[in-house]
């Protein structure tokens, strides 16, 4: 039987907002970071349907009614989940890419997180050996605390560290390969490092897990990309991650208000030093994608790119 893969059901729940879907069937009014309405399931006077935007779900407190925005079409139209899945994905404009029913398919997902996870390590290890990089970052101004909590590392300056890293815990090379970390040599066998001598971001999605990395040239040669982030990956679609926005949600539905910014380096800065309502689009331009997921939280922007003529092009295309 064909099933929809985990990563896109997860791509279409964050690429909607529940309010909006919602708001089709009930009457809805602001309530602090809530909306309340009629329940929709059961007759009332008194609205106790509750929907948070923030968590993406609903709950009845009259009746127990309570779910995500598939189980509300379920109930609320009678037709299934995948119908209810394809019905959002094809509003939004996500292609669903079906699969057969199976353990490894179920599973590659998870195969693939856990590989992203170990790279993170392997990563951040490389970076406390390395008393340069260390410096490097602290010239920056960036702390140590922001390097713990948010998993920096170090690609080391070396073809094959990863792959040989890998190698020697005997893990599967191809999934490392799906996810972009390593890349198959074309003239001849084996394996190498799609980074090296980098400062290395972990990108988490709103789960908090690691779908990519964002990493930056340490070499200073003009002829280095400054930046090369992860490609794209069966957990990582750039068009809908917002870099920070695991850490920073709580911070922007308080303030409601989000402030856009370009890079890690920027995002790091203002985060740590108290602006918390930020998030980065990391080199990606501002999708319709990432309005939505934004507007989960507030609908109150402010771009804040470079003031440099790319910089300003970009703020007036994201804008619009």
């Amino acid at each position: 039987m064909a099933i929809i893969p985990e990563h896109i059901i997860d791509s279409v729940r964050d690429a909607v907002n529940i309010v909006d879907v919602i708001s089709r069937h009930v009457s809805l009014k602001k309530s602090g970071r809530n909306y309340m309405g009629l329940c929709p399931f059961h007759k009332e006077k008194t609205p106790s349907f509750s929907v948070h935007p923030e968590k993406q779900i609903y709950k009845c407190f009259g009746c127990g009614a309570g779910g995500n925005v598939f189980s509300f079409l379920q109930e609320i139209e009678h037709i299934s989940f995948f119908d209810a899945v394809k019905r959002l994905a094809d509003e939004v404009g996500i292609e669903l890419e079906l699969k057969e029913r199976s353990p490894e398919v179920e599973s590659e997902n998870e195969r693939l997180y856990e590989a992203n996870e170990l790279a993170q390590n392997f990563f951040s290890r490389k970076l406390t050996e390395n008393k340069s990089v260390l410096e490097y970052l602290d010239k920056r101004g960036i702390k140590k605390e922001s390097i713990e909590r948010f998993k920096l590392g170090f690609a080391p300056d070396a073809w094959d560290e990863l792959v040989k890293h890998i190698k020697h815990f005997k893990y599967p090379q191809d999934t490392f390969t799906k996810l972009g970390l390593i890349l198959k040599k074309e003239k001849e066998e084996g394996y190498y490092d799609r980074f090296r001598n980098r400062l290395m971001f972990p990108i988490h999605n709103t789960s908090g897990k690691v779908v990519g990395f964002g990493g930056r040239d340490l070499s200073g040669k003009e002829e280095t990309p400054k930046y090369i982030n992860s490609p794209e990956s069966p957990i990582y679609q750039k068009s809908y991650i917002l870099y920070g926005l695991y850490f920073a949600k709580e911070a922007i539905a308080k303030s409601k208000m989000a402030i856009f910014v370009e890079g890690y380096m920027d995002w790091l800065q203002l985060y740590q030093n108290g602006i918390k309502n930020v998030v980065a689009t990391s080199g990606t331009s501002l999708t319709e994608a990432h309005s939505r997921l934004i507007r989960r939280y507030t609908s109150d922007i402010c771009v804040c790119y470079d003031s440099d003529s790319a910089g300003i092009s970009a703020a007036v295309r994201g804008g619009e």
